[in-house]
């Protein structure tokens, strides 16, 4: 499938979905690879649909001639929440849908409803981001980080490259909220993405194409304990705090 059949068929699965739900859908687009004009004949097709909240439509993933083709529905108000109040939640988060916004193909509705939605989610004050930034600190990085120590420490030679991927992906997540910024493209191009922030730990940009393609347990070790120590200063000098149990922790009531 080249990029004008991917795109075509986009456009029927996006008329398909207008036509069942009609009056209820507000946005549907593409994004990814083939909005970008990147996708080769073996990429998969990414939709999203943004639709009313009394919308019944759910996400649907399926083949067509061996593409992978997978179609995401978010509610409206579900939409302005997440853009109003940062957050990350797995790969549905702030820098999530700021980043499909921002690339997003419109194939049904109004453009400006996109755009107004950049600005919502552009608007929010820098405070919201440092807090939920520092919600987030103590599940990113350390834990995979550890993870690394720990396989040196089993001699499990088998998993600690999927913990420095780890590493960087969160690092990533995390930087993309302390920039209130976000990035365009997955795995390694992402991190990539993430090099225009001004802010960034010392040495980011070169220690992470040296984590990307090490190859060896012992090198690694170095490089993400270089990383992690430049990003915890880095969060120090931005005023970011992680929990700690001693002085912040509290049992909910």
């Amino acid at each position: 499938m080249d990029h004008e059949e991917r795109i075509a068929l986009a456009q029927t699965v996006c008329d398909r979905f207008v036509g069942q739900y009609k009056d209820r859908v507000i946005i549907g687009g593409v994004f990814g690879s083939a909005a970008k004009g990147s996708d080769t004949e073996w990429s998969d097709l990414e939709m999203l649909f943004i639709v009313k909240d009394e919308c019944k439509a759910r996400s649907q993933q399926f083949l067509y001639r061996g593409i992978a083709v997978n179609y995401s529905v978010v509610k409206n108000s579900k939409l302005e929440k997440i853009l109003k109040h940062p957050c990350l939640e797995g790969d549905t988060g702030w820098p999530f849908y700021m980043g499909v916004l921002s690339v997003l193909e419109v194939l049904y509705g109004d453009r400006s409803r996109v755009r107004a939605w950049l600005k919502m989610g552009e608007g929010v004050p820098y405070a919201k981001f440092k807090k939920a930034l520092e919600k987030e600190l103590p599940g990113l990085v350390n834990e995979s980080y550890g993870r690394i120590l720990s396989c040196k420490a089993r001699n499990n030679m088998d998993d600690w490259y999927c913990a420095v991927l780890e590493v960087l992906f969160e690092m990533r997540d995390a930087l993309c909220l302390l920039n209130k910024s976000w990035v365009t493209h997955d795995y390694y191009q992402g991190l990539i993405d993430t090099f225009k922030f001004s802010k960034l730990p010392q040495r980011y940009k070169e220690l992470v194409p040296l984590l990307w393609h090490v190859q060896d347990i012992d090198t690694a070790i170095v490089l993400v304990m270089e990383l992690t120590e430049n990003f915890q200063q880095l969060l120090k000098e931005q005023g970011i705090k992680c929990t700690e149990f001693e002085k912040d922790f509290e049992v909910p009531v």
